[in-house]
């Protein structure tokens, strides 16, 4: 079964079947299992049906460990994201890699079964990365490639010379989960597609002060074609 995790602006998806409560070693998950188009997935919204659980406080090892639980055959993630180069806000674009320096995000916290570093080559599966941009092109909807998120903490937006930095490091997009959450999809072994929403462009690159207000609008704008998208990967992969 595909699992679909949101985040910001995505609290409820399709019609819900049931709730499945999981015990993991890392804590207690509800996962939804939702209905849509005549097929059935698992819904995650990772920050909390009513956007109550900031970044820098989701249980990401939890929500992983549970989706593992669950049998899940692939993943795929939304991410609102600022916009540092490439981009404009209201564009769709394929995630290829991450940066995340900053927070240690692993299953892998001790040696003692044996040494454990995964290869990170390819974070994302390119057969679903290839497989997304034909049900696009099949849509009509437009999505842009190479995108390359460095994740921070949260909950404020970044300084002008965070975004300096992070650009000089070949970041193009910003964002608070991405890199704490594929980490640890990729260590499981869960095929995984991420799409960012660009909703704004990042302090320093924009010349206004940012307000999450723009972030949720510019979300909002492009939530029917991300599920549109979703419905055609369902349907290519029902089980």
């Amino acid at each position: 079964m595909l699992a679909f995790i949101g985040g910001s602006g995505f609290y409820n998806l399709g019609k819900k079947i049931c709730e499945h409560t999981i015990e993991t070693q890392y804590g207690t998950v509800v996962l939804h299992e939702v209905e849509l188009n005549g097929k059935k997935l698992l819904f995650l919204p990772r920050h909390g049906e009513k956007h109550a659980i900031p970044p820098h406080k989701i249980n990401y090892k939890a929500n992983i460990a549970a989706l593992k639980k669950m049998n899940v055959s692939s993943v795929f993630c939304v991410y609102a994201s600022g916009i540092i180069s490439d981009y404009e806000p209201g564009d769709l674009i394929i995630v290829d890699d991450f940066i995340n320096f900053w927070m240690p995000s692993t299953f892998y916290d001790d040696f003692s079964s044996g040494v454990k570093h995964t290869d990170f080559t390819e974070p994302f599966d390119k057969k679903l990365q290839t497989t997304l941009v034909d049900v696009a092109k099949q849509k009509g909807i437009e999505i842009k490639k190479k995108g390359i998120i460095a994740t921070t903490f949260g909950p404020r937006f970044e300084t002008k010379a965070e975004i300096s930095a992070l650009k000089n490091m070949n970041a193009n997009l910003v964002n608070m989960t991405c890199g704490h959450e594929t980490p640890l999809i990729h260590e499981l072994g869960i095929p995984q597609i991420a799409i960012a929403v660009g909703t704004n462009y990042a302090c320093g690159i924009s010349k206004k002060q940012l307000t999450q207000e723009e972030v949720f609008e510019a979300l909002e704008k492009r939530k029917k074609d991300v599920v549109s998208l979703l419905e055609e990967l369902i349907k290519r992969y029902p089980k």
